[in-house]
């Protein structure tokens, strides 16, 4: 048992590569939304997270209603931090007010190969 303990705080020791998909508030404003990115950037800068990538994808129709929104401003961001530190950014993103929903998981495909999938589209 000892053994399972010791190689999950292992685990959080090292960075890894997440990616966090949210959706804001699609009234949001440009500078608005410019300021939500250097927040997020902030808060990784200040737990030793790595900002790598972001992308929009713009406003898209919900499948269902969020916070009484029926579409939604999409952001896909890729980092590379410790474990422990996707608790800290989902409760920072639960604060902000513009923040509808998000969902941060574990990126296991090389950044490089996901562009050129894009390209080639």
């Amino acid at each position: 048992m000892k053994k399972k303990n010791f190689l999950k705080e292992i685990e959080h020791q090292f960075p890894k590569k997440y990616e966090t998909v949210v959706i804001l508030n699609p009234d949001m404003e440009e500078l608005k939304f410019n300021q939500f990115l250097d927040k997020v950037k902030e808060i990784m800068s200040k737990n030793g997270a790595e900002f790598l990538d972001f992308n929009d994808w713009g406003i898209r129709k919900l499948s269902y209603d969020i916070k009484n929104f029926n579409r939604g401003k999409f952001a896909v961001i890729h980092f590379s931090a410790k474990g422990s530190f996707i608790q800290e950014l989902e409760r920072n993103l639960k604060i902000i007010e513009d923040c509808i929903r998000f969902q941060t998981v574990l990126y296991t495909k090389n950044l490089e190969t996901v562009k050129e999938e894009v390209v080639n589209e």
